[in-house]
């Protein structure tokens, strides 16, 4: 009976979305395509990864229009054009709506998402019947092996590594923990940077590619003279799991889970207090942007937030959240088309970036400012440089996003074969090096 029922209210919304003349509300639009495609489900079977061409100058609009408006679920948004994935049935109103903003629908990059996700999953459950520590980069982990994995570094390198179990919990219970990496033999108040990753729970190569540079540092430590010099010489602090509830139900349930799991679940990139709710999210629960009810409102944002201001991080000068994808370097700020007081340093630092993983790999990146891609507002990036932090640490400091691979020319999308876990992990590592290189060369002042 249920399913009779579901098909029943499939071919009305259909039927609605078939019918929509071009005056047809977004409202109404968006209640039917949620009706056809509810934001919770567990089944992509048929449903399309697509890429949509815009005009010069309108990949935010579109991607606003897409996003905010149609509550659909965007992937990639870069300079020439947006991905997002289409339930059955919604194709042909999404193409009319697109049409009457100038954009079209050029390419069908996946013919049915749930097979690229039933095909990850029979190799990750081959994978842990077979898995060696040795490969540790030859696959993705989850939230518990993740752990497990950083505490072990604090026993292998107990001259290097800090392991702090919990900076606070979540909704479900889990732990958010740190890791803090410098040569503890080496005394003094080093410069501080911070990194991040899975602030989006599907984004699993943005955690793999942590990992992987966190190996780099230790294994480079002794045996690498520029890296030997940056531990001696500054810290870093990292959050390799900041959305537990949301990682671990990408493994168990949703696999193209964002949010946290606070009802609904919240964007945590779009929860923290820096002109919060001023556009570039959604008040909709229901929706990938949503903002939550109040600004800073969810464990996971105050518990960041409580460390990232704790006293012993008061050194900190630059900073990274590392996010998938579409190959760029995003700069403050996210919130305004207006540019940062230190808008030079900024572009030198992400075009530095840019140039470090091209010498590298080859691979293309694109550093630009944040909000020139599409507007975003309670970003990490745009708190990091924005006046509460700037207010306790008594400096400005080097705020940037970068999301990763793949790039426009691939269809794989958040579900990337872990085959390229290492090609991105030594781009990244050969980028961040030039990187903190030059923001301790470079300093910027409040």
């Amino acid at each position: 009976m249920k399913l009779f029922t579901r098909s029943l209210a499939f071919l009305a919304s259909t039927a609605v979305l078939a019918s929509a003349a071009p005056g047809t509300s977004l409202f109404s639009l968006r209640s039917a395509i949620q009706a056809i495609a509810p934001a919770d489900t567990n089944d992509f079977t048929n449903h399309q990864l697509v890429r949509i061409a815009v005009p010069e100058g309108s990949s935010a609009k579109i991607a606003s229009l897409l996003e905010d408006e149609l509550e659909l679920d965007v992937w990639g948004v870069s300079e020439s054009g947006i991905d997002v994935r289409l339930a059955p049935g919604v194709e042909e109103s999404v193409k009319s709506l697109l049409a009457a903003n100038g954009a079209t629908l050029v390419e069908v990059l996946e013919t049915n998402i749930q097979e690229t996700i039933d095909a990850e999953k029979e190799r990750l459950d081959q994978a842990a019947s077979r898995f060696a520590p040795a490969d540790w980069h030859t696959e993705y982990h989850d939230y518990a092996a993740i752990k497990s994995w950083y505490q072990g570094l604090a026993s292998t390198y107990p001259d290097l590594v800090t392991f702090t179990p919990s900076i606070g919990k979540t909704v479900g219970g889990r732990d958010i923990f740190a890791v803090r990496i410098t040569n503890k033999k080496a005394p003094g108040d080093k410069p501080q940077f911070y990194l991040e990753s899975l602030i989006h729970a599907r984004e699993w190569i943005s955690g793999a590619t942590l990992q992987y540079v966190t190996d780099q540092l230790l294994q480079g430590y002794g045996s690498d003279a520029a890296v030997t010099d940056l531990l001696d010489k500054t810290e870093f602090l990292l959050i390799p799991v900041v959305n537990p509830d949301g990682y671990a139900y990408t493994w168990a349930g949703n696999r193209l889970w964002r949010k946290n799991r606070n009802g609904q679940g919240v964007d945590l990139n779009r929860n923290f207090p820096d002109h919060w709710g001023q556009g570039g999210s959604s008040s909709s629960p229901s929706s990938e942007t949503y903002r939550g009810p109040s600004a800073g409102s969810e464990l996971e944002t105050k518990a960041l937030m409580s460390y990232f201001l704790n006293p012993s991080n008061k050194r900190i000068v630059g900073a990274i959240d590392i996010h998938s994808y579409s190959q760029l370097v995003l700069r403050p700020y996210g919130w305004t088309s207006a540019n940062s007081p230190d808008e030079q340093k900024f572009k030198a630092a992400g075009d530095g970036i840019a140039s470090a993983i091209k010498a590298n790999s080859g691979v293309s990146y694109s550093s630009i400012k944040s909000y020139n891609l599409y507007q975003t507002t309670g970003s990490t990036t745009d708190w990091w440089y924005g006046a509460e932090v700037i207010g306790k640490l008594k400096t400005h400091i080097y705020a940037f996003c970068i999301e990763l691979r793949p790039g426009s020319s691939s269809s794989n999308g958040f579900v990337l074969p872990p085959s390229q876990i290492i090609p991105t992990g030594k781009e990244i590592f050969a980028a961040l090096k030039g990187w903190t290189k030059y923001v301790l060369a470079n300093p910027i002042s409040g």
